[in-house]
């Protein structure tokens, strides 16, 4: 990616300083009269606040139009266009108040607060983003509406969004990919870590138009403060410690942000130790041979993140690089590898524990760089350019007895240009280009997805105009997506076969409608309708062989199966087709508030992973003797990606009562409907479930007392055992202190303090890894 003349030329603007010489002034209350501290005023080219009295000056060059934004969270977003000449112009605002927390969305199109979004967003950020940040980001999200986890032990869980995973939630840091290995399977952690971030973004439904090919279910932006995009002038970070009781967990988060005015520098850092989590009970449901009580096995987690930027902040625009790197080594639970020496003597395994062999576990290393870059009035009649990129060389090798057996490698690279047009007949928008090349490989003793090359490259347009109390947003977006993968060797029954897959090219079409209906004052009706598109990934179409941290053998969509043999059948298969439709009602004034979200969605060709009751093996003729006979993966139940028409349907649903000046009520549902057309459930989705919360306010004290009830699963796939209801309780407890240093926060986090057995329907390993058990997280942040 040839990004230096680029960068050189954004550098050389934003030090292009033009001659300021106009003024925008005012005062920002609320409706009762009483000034408002903090709001955020931002322009393309500046970020400045409210003061103690409420006021705000913001110095701009003259002869320009103006778009700014005013936010605050609990309070309703509001813009105002203004076309400057010279000397001061006034504005005095005041804002309504909102019950709903209306935090602005950075990785929507267009920066749209939470409640101006067309679609479901939730954000978590400041006290409630550090009470849920748990060791995965599956976890941290899991007790959101409409939000599961693919559980797959402490370190190993990837969101889930209203029934959808894996490639089709996109996970983002800064918005751009995280490009790591989850998406090839479950027991691959998400690289990006909660613990820095300052928010994090969900965003239910298709997000295909910004991120294309793998957010046709949603996504997750993990956003920090590693690249400033405005002045900082002073010195900010902070410091969180804690220690958690179910896995002795010790974890210390750090961060810290300064500059002069021009330059700004970042850098933060995570360190996390866990020994193997606290269950309640066996971790296995009918264990085969002896297992620890009360402890999950091989769940222990080794990790350390660090990242630096700096930044140049000039007033015709910014530049900034960033460096990450992520190195952990955690154990697989429930991983059992067949050895080609399966029968050895009972003594020498009872040995080879004795000498302390470790488990199965991973041993990953990732290095990422980001680029960000803005440009202020780029090009007559654009307001505002973008450009982000980012590089990933991500690595993580799966250890046998201290031995790697198997090494994933992707090398990813990825880049957007964005351009901000100024109004245009009273619409606004943005236009770019997205590009994004990925390398993988996989060698080893699983390598059961071929190495391959993936290239997309796509151009976008998002449009919004304001209609009165109504605001319309479209879009559309159009991405060539292109896979080629390597010669692959399948094992079989008669000898090896070589399959030598032709190259998988699509054109991607993504089309969307959105508005947002203020129909009285402090209710709002959403409405959003999308056609989204989506090509299949390497694991879906070539996969072949057993995946043992499953326990499950694994066919891809392009084999054939006869009974336990599979032949390849090479040719293209048709793209995902999804239409979702999406109604949202909020009410975010007055006492109570409350959000309901409904939707729909009818996807074509939708890639899923089908268990066919066929084991490997079961097919051999009788009498044959097992050396001659011997299949790699013998016993384990085939799972073919396959294509069905399916709809996935269901809502999501949030209240807030106020029961005094101190005590409040929060209470949410959400439920997921998958099956295919033609009869039957999709696998692993979520029940319904309901959960209630009792928070107590006072002075600097926050105290919550909550229960989730997680209903019982019987709508199941075909071979797919049912999953039984459980309730989850949990309790926090914190107090804020006050300095003329900073603040400090300590905070008490009890989980299923019940201790109660609790095995999620969406986890592959449901059978042999419950949730963890009653935890006691204790913990101190200092911020200054």
């Amino acid at each position: 990616m040839k990004l230096a003349p680029l960068c050189l030329a954004l550098g050389a603007a934003g030090m292009a300083a033009p001659v300021w010489a106009a003024q925008v002034q005012g005062t920002i209350t609320d409706e009762q009269g009483n000034p408002i501290v903090g709001v955020e005023i931002q322009s393309a080219q500046k970020r400045i606040y409210t003061d103690q009295q409420g006021r705000y000056q913001l110095t701009v060059a003259d002869n320009q139009h103006l778009h700014l934004h005013f936010g605050a969270g609990a309070f309703v977003h509001q813009e105002r266009d203004l076309d400057l000449t010279t000397g001061t112009t006034t504005l005095d605002l005041v804002l309504r108040a909102s019950n709903i927390e209306n935090i602005t969305v950075t990785g929507t199109a267009l920066g749209r607060s939470v409640l101006e979004s067309a679609t479901p967003v939730t954000v978590l950020a400041d006290d409630k983003l550090l009470r849920a940040t748990e060791p995965t980001l599956g976890e941290t999200l899991a007790r959101e509406p409409g939000v599961q986890s693919s559980y797959f032990g402490p370190v190993a869980s990837r969101p889930i969004i209203r029934g959808m995973d894996g490639p089709r939630v996109k996970v983002l840091q800064n918005g751009l990919s995280v490009a790591d290995a989850s998406t090839l399977s479950a027991d691959h952690s998400v690289t990006a870590e909660a613990g820095t971030a300052r928010q994090i973004e969900i965003l239910r439904g298709p997000g295909t138009l910004l991120y294309g090919n793998g957010a046709i279910g949603g996504v997750v932006n993990v956003v920090d403060d590693r690249i400033a995009q405005h002045p900082v002038e002073a010195l900010s970070g902070n410091v969180d410690a804690r220690y958690g009781t179910g896995a002795d967990e010790r974890t210390l988060s750090t961060s810290l942000n300064g500059g002069n005015g021009t330059l700004a520098f970042h850098l933060d850092g995570n360190r996390r130790r866990t020994h193997d989590v606290d269950i309640p009970g066996y971790g296995e449901k009918a264990p085969d041979e002896p297992q620890p009580y009360g402890k999950l096995d091989n769940s222990d987690i080794k990790q350390d993140d660090a990242t630096a930027g700096l930044s140049y902040t000039g007033e015709g625009g910014f530049i900034g690089v960033s460096a990450n790197r992520l190195e952990s080594n955690y154990g697989i639970v429930g991983h059992e590898h067949e050895h080609e020496h399966e029968h050895e003597e009972e003594h020498e395994h009872e040995e080879h524990e004795e000498e302390g062999h470790p488990g199965v576990r991973i041993d990953l290393k990732k290095t990422h760089y980001q680029l960000l870059a803005g440009l202020n009035d780029p090009l007559a009649g654009f307001s505002r350019l973008s450009f982000a990129a980012a590089y990933t060389d991500y690595q993580h090798q799966e250890l046998e007895e201290g031995l790697a057996a198997t090494t994933f490698k992707n090398k990813a690279s990825e880049a957007r240009l964005s351009l901000y047009h100024k109004p245009l007949a009273e619409w606004q928008g943005v236009i770019g280009l997205h590009g994004s090349h990925r390398d993988f490989s996989a060698t080893g003793e699983e390598a059961i997805t071929p190495s391959s090359k993936t290239d997309s490259l796509a151009a976008f347009l998002v449009e919004e105009r304001q209609f009165g109390n109504l605001n319309l947003e479209l879009g559309a977006r159009v991405e060539h997506y292109q896979i080629k993968a390597d010669t692959i060797i399948l094992e079989g029954h008669d000898g090896d076969e070589l399959f030598s897959p032709e190259k998988q090219s699509d054109t991607n079409l993504s089309l969307s409608a959105g508005s947002v209906w203020e129909y009285r004052p402090g209710y709002t009706l959403g409405l959003a309708l999308t056609h989204a598109e989506r090509s299949a990934t390497a694991e879906e179409l070539y996969s072949y062989g057993p995946h043992l941290a499953t326990g499950t053998f694994e066919v891809g969509a392009l084999y054939h199966l006869h009974g336990d043999h599979a032949h390849p059948e090479d040719g293209s298969l048709s793209q995902e087709k999804a239409n979702n439709l999406d109604l949202t009602l909020r009410k975010f004034e007055g006492d109570w508030s409350w959000s309901l979200n409904l939707f729909y969605n009818e996807v074509d060709n939708y890639f899923y992973q089908r268990n066919t009751g066929t084991l490997v093996g079961e097919d051999e003729e009788e009498g044959a003797e097992e050396e001659e006979h011997h299949h790699h993966g013998e016993g384990l139940p085939i799972y073919q990606y396959s294509q069905a028409d399916a709809r996935l349907y269901g809502f999501e649903a949030a209240l807030n009562i106020p029961l005094s000046s101190d005590w409040s009520v929060d209470a949410f549902s959400d439920y997921t409907r998958g099956k295919l057309k033609d009869g039957g459930n999709l696998p692993r989705i979520s029940p319904l479930r309901l959960g209630l919360t009792l928070n107590y306010d006072w002075q600097d004290w926050h105290g919550e007392l909550g229960a989730v009830r997680y209903a019982r699963q019987d709508k199941v796939a075909d071979f797919e055992s049912e999953s039984a209801g459980y309730t989850l309780v949990d309790a926090s407890v914190s107090y804020r202190y006050f300095t003329t240093a900073g603040d400090v926060l300590f905070y008490l986090k009890g989980t299923n303090l019940t201790d109660r057995e609790a095995r999620p329907h969406t986890s592959f390993l449901k059978d042999k890894a419950p949730l963890p058990g009653r935890n006691l997280t204790l913990g101190v942040r200092y911020a200054f």
